[in-house]
């Protein structure tokens, strides 16, 4: 069995985030997953008083929605990137750099993984939806990471629907899960 396109492409896809995240390390890649926290944070507790105060300035309150969401993600996300790339930087010149950088690769790595899983999982739902009754193509079936993307698409699917239905049972009130 040969190696497909699909092989190749995650091949690229988990390669390049993993020399990515050798690159950066584990601290700035860490850091940088949690300046996209900082940021949905930043917007759930002050989007409703930015957009408020700029209403007059704007004019119009989905204009000041807009921009209210630019500059408080804005702002929240450089500002926390900042302090990534600054602390990612002092580790990276510390004795812990070459194991940080070692450490990246593997979190880089992992990354990579969840973004071709994620492809693979759009690529399923366009041809399922094209055609649901038809096999999957041979391109697919015939790749040798088939079977991890299969199993890790599989297991993405299970952990959202396992959180989704929590969601929902905490809004309801439900004890069930």
């Amino acid at each position: 069995m040969d190696a497909t396109a699909l092989d190749i492409l995650v091949l690229l896809i988990v390669g390049g985030a993993a020399a990515l995240g050798g690159w950066r390390g584990f601290v700035t890649e860490a850091l940088a997953l949690a300046a996209w926290v900082v940021a949905i944070f930043a917007l759930k507790m002050a989007h409703a008083p930015a957009a408020a105060f700029l209403l007059d300035p704007v004019g119009s309150a989905p204009g000041a929605a807009i921009v209210a969401f630019a500059l408080v993600f804005g702002v929240s996300f450089i500002a926390a990137r900042i302090v990534a790339r600054a602390i990612g930087n002092r580790v990276k010149q510390s004795v812990l750099g070459p194991f940080d950088r070692l450490l990246g690769v593997g979190f880089g790595a992992l990354k990579g993984l969840i973004g071709a899983t994620l492809l693979y999982l759009l690529v399923v739902l366009v041809l399922e939806t094209i055609d649901a009754r038809a096999p999957k193509p041979v391109w697919i079936t015939d790749a040798r990471t088939y079977p991890l993307l299969n199993a890790s698409g599989r297991a993405l699917v299970d952990f959202v629907q396992a959180r989704r239905r929590a969601v929902v049972d905490d809004e309801t009130g439900s004890a069930s899960r």
